[in-house]
Formats: structure tokens, sequence, C-alpha cells
């Protein structure tokens, strides 16, 4: 997506003139006002002589007065990036000379991320006009009337919430209305399976039905039942809530093209092998049931596409990057981390901070910051992720490697997504590599927040901000070569390692990290390469020169397929992680010598293997007369002469 780059900037309350960006960034730059219809023909010329491929706008207004006008004015128009420089950093910093030093970084970021961005996937989805009201309130007639005016709604109310002129009311509503509950919710929009309790005088009865969407109106407690899109759920809601419910049930009656959230590439896949099932950490890492085992494949995993929310926890769950997020991209995220952690070129930046924050409560506290001029420390770059459950262990690690001083996560407090299990143990694992490596598990920081806390949180992360030690890593100078998660784990320890002059060695840990340490007992091992099959990501290997059987032990990611393949039951996993040189490069774990063939004098089989198929044929019974005399020497011949002398043998009376 290279191409020649344009940036426009509004003066919104006015804040520092274009120049320093001019300078810094060698692009062509605009200022426009905070209100910019009357300067849309100056920009339409701008890009026009400019020549632009892309225009990165950093404007306050509707995008879409952008993309409008100059969709109808040019042909083709230019790709058109959007860039909140004024919430992020010249609102929230009061020196301009550190906001313009933070705004600089952020565009750049912006530009490498958008240059590395992939052409995106959708798959047509429908949604109909059949909306399931359930409803613990009273406002479940008033939001039942007002659907109807757009939708087919269908109110499950609670018994105990009356009707002006009771039950018999019923025939005159406008639309149906069942005494009942909600008692769960499947599939997703435009294809629910809705199971409700209906309640009459005596008895009960369950029944499940379709639904476009769902919508669950509650008085007190949520329920266990996931908030996603289509299924809608308010907790004693007020006017305001009931007016924008509606909105959002509309907003999503019809035809639509829904984005492919996640990629999956099979071939690297680690959920089995020989019939063995593997892996598996992504299904229970999803919180609506997206991934299971393929029905034409139980070793391989499934993705359904439509029922996919785009949260991202399995996207880290996977630790051989089978399964990867399309926006960002890896290579997206990683190129916005190596943009904001540059070398400072003068500009002071000593202690940078890297925030992954989600797209609700965490996005919600820097935007009250924006708004209500809440400063917090400029040298706090913000990621927007879906969900903090997407941030995995390779990103954190990634980060410090750059130059991160430290690490922060600002999100939900009670996730829409359900517990975060995934992001904890990914959070505790990157401490255990900070504790290992000396460099301070206080480098990491998770804040959590609510409406009506965010300035607490955004004090919270001032204070972690102002008074993390600046990082003893430096930028190495090579580009991040790689995306696959533990191939930057990998380069990120190489880093530590040759930086820090320290090998911490193993340790180990009790929590299901995808990490493990293969010992293979080596005078037990045939060398027969049933784990060098099996294994998904090739931590083992053979080595055909040297006859020896190879692991790297960074490489494993702890699925067990060797140590379930192994004949010999000479593989061990340790659930720990190995922190030294030699783990990440391959190093020989058992190697023998080659025996030659007694007749041809070709070396075919290695010694163990040899003495252990000889202890194993000749203990049966049914063969001491197969290989007695002359033709004990058969099984040390290769197959070609073995062929050969067995045929003299037949000639000469033997009958096998």
């Amino acid at each position: 997506m290279a191409g020649r780059w344009g940036l426009v900037l509004c003066n919104c309350r006015q804040h520092e003139s274009l120049a320093p960006l001019r300078l810094a960034l060698s692009m062509p730059c605009v200022q426009i006002s905070a209100h910019p219809e009357p300067d849309l023909d100056t920009l339409t010329r701008f890009v026009q002589q400019e020549e632009l491929d892309h225009l990165l706008i950093s404007c306050c207004q509707d995008p879409g007065v952008f993309s409008q006008s100059l969709a109808s004015a040019l042909s083709p128009p230019p790709l058109l990036h959007f860039l909140d420089l004024n919430s992020r950093c010249f609102w929230v910093h009061p020196d301009p000379v550190q906001a313009q030093a933070k705004a600089i970084r952020l565009v750049r970021g912006a530009m490498q991320a958008a240059e590395a961005q992939e052409e995106p996937a959708y798959n047509p989805l429908s949604a109909g006009k059949r909306i399931v009201i359930g409803a613990e309130t009273p406002q479940g007639l008033v939001l039942a009337a007002r659907l109807h005016q757009v939708a087919q709604p269908l109110l499950l109310l609670a018994p105990r919430v009356s009707l002006a002129g009771g039950d018999g009311d019923k025939e005159e509503l406008p639309y149906t209305l069942v005494r009942g509950q909600i008692v769960a919710v499947r599939g997703r929009l435009g294809d629910f399976r809705v199971t409700i309790e209906e309640r009459y005088a005596d008895t009960t009865r369950r029944q499940d039905l379709p639904a476009a969407q769902v919508v669950i109106l509650l008085q007190t407690v949520a329920p266990p039942i996931k908030k996603r899109t289509g299924c809608h759920v308010l907790v004693d809601p007020g006017e305001a809530d009931l007016e924008r419910v509606v909105q959002e049930v509309q907003q999503l009656i019809g035809h639509f093209l829904k984005p492919v959230h996640v990629t999956y590439q099979e071939t690297i896949c680690a959920g089995g092998a020989a019939d063995q099932e593997a892996c598996g950490r992504c299904i229970p890492a999803c919180p609506y049931d997206a991934i299971s085992r393929d029905p034409r494949n139980h070793l391989r995993i499934r993705v359904d596409q439509m029922t996919c929310e785009g949260c991202g926890a399995c996207t880290a769950a996977c630790p051989t990057s089978a399964l990867r997020f399309t926006d960002p991209s890896p290579r997206q995220l990683y190129s916005r981390l190596a943009a904001f952690l540059s070398p400072s070129n003068g500009d002071g930046e000593e202690r940078p901070v890297v925030l992954f924050h989600c797209g609700e409560e965490g996005y919600r506290a820097l935007e009250t910051a924006a708004q209500q001029s809440i400063p917090y420390p400029a040298n706090v770059f913000p990621i927007e992720v879906p969900c903090l459950r997407f941030v995995s262990q390779a990103y954190v690690l990634a980060a410090f490697r750059l130059g991160a001083a430290g690490v922060g996560f600002l999100g939900c407090e009670s996730c829409q997504h359900g517990e975060r299990e995934l992001f904890y143990q990914q959070y505790d694992f990157c401490r255990l590599i900070l504790e290992a490596f000396a460099l301070g598990t206080e480098r990491l920081r998770l804040i959590t927040t609510e409406q009506g806390r965010e300035r607490e949180a955004i004090a919270t992360l001032t204070r972690f901000a102002e008074t993390v030690a600046p990082s003893p890593l430096s930028r190495d100078g090579h580009p991040m070569g790689v995306v696959d998660h533990r191939e930057v784990i990998r380069e990120a320890i190489a880093v530590f390692i040759e930086q820090l002059g320290q090998e911490p060695g193993r340790r180990t840990f009790t929590a299901p990290h995808p990490f493990a340490l293969a010992e293979v007992d080596a005078p037990g091992c045939t060398l027969c390469r049933s784990c060098v099959n099996v294994c998904p990501v090739h931590a083992f290997r053979f080595a055909e020169e040297s006859f020896s059987l190879q692991l790297q032990p960074i490489a494993c990611v702890a699925c067990g397929l060797c140590e379930t393949a192994c004949p010999e039951r000479v593989i061990t996993l340790r659930h720990e992680i190995y922190l030294e040189r030699d783990a990440l490069e391959y190093q020989v774990v058992a190697q023998d010598e080659m025996i030659p063939c007694t007749r041809c004098g070709k070396p075919f089989i290695n010694k163990r293997a040899l003495e252990a198929v000889e202890a194993r044929l000749l203990s049966l019974d049914s063969l001491l007369d197969a290989f007695q005399g002359k033709r004990r020497h058969l099984l040390r011949m290769c197959p070609d002469c073995r062929a050969v002398a067995a045929m003299f043998e037949v000639q000469r009376g033997w009958e096998p």
C-alpha cells in the first residue's frame, strides 16, 4: 500500500501550527477549519496538486464528510485514514513541544500500520425483523410498542408486570405478548435460537424460538447471557437507553457484509496428528462458541465466521499463529509499535509506555480525558485493540524488546465478553519473563474502569507513566522481520539475553502456558522420528548428516504429541520455559552410530534401533526359527539385500 501521503489537520481549539509536523514528517500538510465544509474545495485541490495516494486526516468532524466530498470530486479518490491527534496529543498534553513530538510518532505509526494493512474480507449476512424481547420491567411494553413501528416484536413479559387493563388487553396489542422469561440465547445476528419459559396459572412450558435479534430488559442483575451483536442486554434502562436500543435494532435489520475477523491456516495448527488430538487452546478461549473441532477432521478446528464477535481471544491463545486477527493484523500492530518506539531523535522521550486499551471503557476513559482536558504524561502511546484478551505475550514482549519502559492495559472493569482468565494467564507469563531477567514486574500495569470512574483511571495511568523507570534495553536497530507469535517471543528473549547479559535458565510454572521443555532420555531413544513426524511446529527435527535428533526448546508449544507418539516412552514434557541461548537454537538431544549392511556395507539403520528390533523379534517364540543360523543375519542387512538373501533361503527350502 505504499504511495504518496498527505496530512490534514483541523485548527480546533487553535492548537499548534503545522510547521513542526511538516518539517519532521517530510510530507505535504494542510490545515483546515474545525467546520471543514467551506474548505473541502481547497482540500480537493491540495490532493490533486500533491498527487496524493493516501490522506491522513486528523479532524473531530464526521469522517463521512471527507469521504463523500473527495469521492464525488476525484476519481479515484485517495485512500483516507483517520487519526485523532487532538484527543491523543494536543488536548491532553499542555506542553506543546511534547504534544508535537508525540504527534509525530502517532502519525508515523498510523502510516506504517496502514501500509501493512491487508485487503479486508467479508461474508454476506441478513437479519430479518423478528425481535424477541424479554422484560422484567414495564419498559418492555414501551419498547415493544416502539419496535412495532420498524420490526415484528414478540414480548416475553415477566408475570409480575401487570398490564393497565389486565391480561385481557393482550388481544388489543399490535404485537405478540407471552408471559414468561428468556432462559438461554444461542446463535448470532440474524439466526438466534431463544429458549423461553412460558408460565401459565399452574404450569410452565419451554420452547425454542427463532429470532433475528434479542433484547433483554432487567431490573438489577445482568443475566448469564452474553451481550453480542444483535443481543442487547439492558439493566434498569431509562428513556435514553430505550431510544438507543431502538436505533441499534433498526440499524441491524437488513443485509450486511460482515468482516472476517480471524483467518485460519490449518497447515500450522497444533490441533493434532496421527489421529491424536492436541492443543485446542482456542476452543475454550472463545466466549461465543465460534470455534470448535472440525467435524470433517477432528485434528483441526473450524471458525464460525458468522458467530465470531471479533474479541481476538482465540488469536492470543493460539501458540502457532494458525489463527490470526485481520484488523489490526499482527503486521499492522508490530509496525505501529516500531514507529512509536523508534529512537528518540532528540525529542527527549526516554520512558515510552505502550498502552493497550479496549474500544469500550478503555477508549471512553481516554476520550473523557480529551473532552475534559485531563492531562496525562506524553510518554503514553495508546494502541486500541478489540479487547484486552486480544493482547498476546508476543505483543507485550515485543514492546519491551523495542524499548518500551512499561506496558499498560486499560479496559473494562466488567468485560462484555465475559471472564478474562486467558488475559490473566498471558499477563502472569509476561511477569514471569520480566522477573526472570530482573527487569521488574512493576513495568506491567492493568487498569480497569467503568462509567463514572474515568478520572480515577487516568490518575492511575499518570502515576504509572510518571514512575516507571527507563528501560535498560535499547532498540537493536533490527526491524520486526517476523510476526508469528513464537518467533516474536524468540527474538525478544534473544535481545534480552544479549543486551542484559543474563541467561536465567529454567523457569517452571503451574498455569497452562503453551511452553514446555521436552526432555529426551537419549540412551532409550531409537531415533525412530515419530516425534519429528507429529510435531506441528518443528520443534523436533532429524539431521541426516549427523544422524541426530535435535530440539529447539523455545519452539515447543506443549501440545504433547511427541510424548504420546514416542513408542519407547522416552520423552517427558516439563512445564517450564528455558531462557538460555541454547534454547533458541536446535540442540542435539539424541545421536547414534549407523550400522552397515553385512552384505553390501551400506549404512542403513542406527545401532539402538537395530538392537530394539532384534530384541523384540527374537523374544517372540513364533519367530525363533525364522532367524536361526544364517538367517539371523537377515536383520542386519539393508532392505534390498535382505530380500535377495531371503529368496536364497527360500530356494534352500526355508518356509517363512
